[in-house]
C-alpha cells in the first residue's frame, strides 16, 4: 500500500488492484446519490467496468485513491499532473488565469462514497490533506477542481478548503444524455 497522505484518522492511499478495492469502489458506483454528482444515474457499473478505468487511470497517469477514515473506507479521489488547457479542456485563456507560466498544476476529482459521512466536515479535511500532499510532496504549484455547476455541496467544500472561483465553462461534460457546465476552481500553494 502506498500511502499518499495521514493525518487526524484520515488515510488517502494508492487503489490497489485487489478485490476489495474495485469492489468497494463498485458499490459506490451503485449507489444513487454518488452517481447523481460523479458519472450520473444512467450509467451501469460492474466490476469489469471499475477495473477497466482503474486500468484508464494508470495508462492517464492519473492516481486512483481510496480514502479510509478511522481504518474504514469512506471515499475516493484522483489527481493528475496536468499539461495544459487541452488536457483540461478548458480555453486556453481561462488557463493562463489560473495557471500562471512556469507552474506545475494538478487535477483533482473526489466523491465521499459513504452516506453516512456526508455533511459532516469529512470531505473538507479530505481535499485538505491531499492538497498538503500534493504542494509538499508532489511540486504542485496550484491545484484545479471542476464540479459542475449544480453540485452545490461540493462546491462549498471546495471554497472552504480555498479554491476560488476561475470560469465556467459551458456544456463541458455529459452526465446523463445533457452536457453540463463545469466551474473551474484553482488553488495556489
Amino acid at each position: 500500500m502506498k500511502e499518499i497522505a495521514q493525518a487526524d484518522g484520515l488515510l488517502i492511499r494508492e487503489m490497489e488492484a485487489v478485490p476489495a478495492d474495485f469492489e468497494q469502489v463498485l458499490r459506490w458506483m451503485t449507489d444513487p446519490e454518488t452517481m447523481r454528482f460523479w458519472e450520473g444515474m444512467t450509467e451501469i457499473y460492474d466490476l469489469a467496468r471499475v477495473q477497466a478505468e482503474y486500468r484508464e487511470s494508470l495508462a492517464e497517469h492519473v492516481v486512483p485513491c481510496i480514502v479510509e477514515w478511522n481504518g474504514r473506507a469512506v471515499g475516493y479521489m484522483q489527481f493528475v499532473k496536468m499539461e495544459d488547457a487541452a488536457y483540461y479542456e478548458i480555453p486556453q485563456a481561462e488557463w493562463d488565469r489560473a495557471v500562471r507560466p512556469g507552474e506545475t498544476a494538478y487535477g483533482i476529482d473526489m466523491y465521499i462514497g459513504e452516506v453516512d459521512c456526508r455533511d459532516r466536515g469529512l470531505g473538507t479535511r479530505m481535499l485538505n490533506l491531499l492538497a498538503s500532499a500534493l504542494f509538499a510532496s508532489y511540486g504542485a504549484d496550484v491545484l484545479l477542481i471542476d464540479p459542475k455547476t449544480h453540485n452545490s455541496r461540493a462546491i462549498a467544500c471546495y471554497r472552504k478548503c480555498g479554491f476560488h472561483d476561475c470560469c465556467v465553462v459551458p456544456q463541458r461534460e455529459k452526465q446523463d444524455g445533457v452536457l453540463h457546465d463545469s466551474l473551474i476552481m484553482a488553488r495556489h500553494a
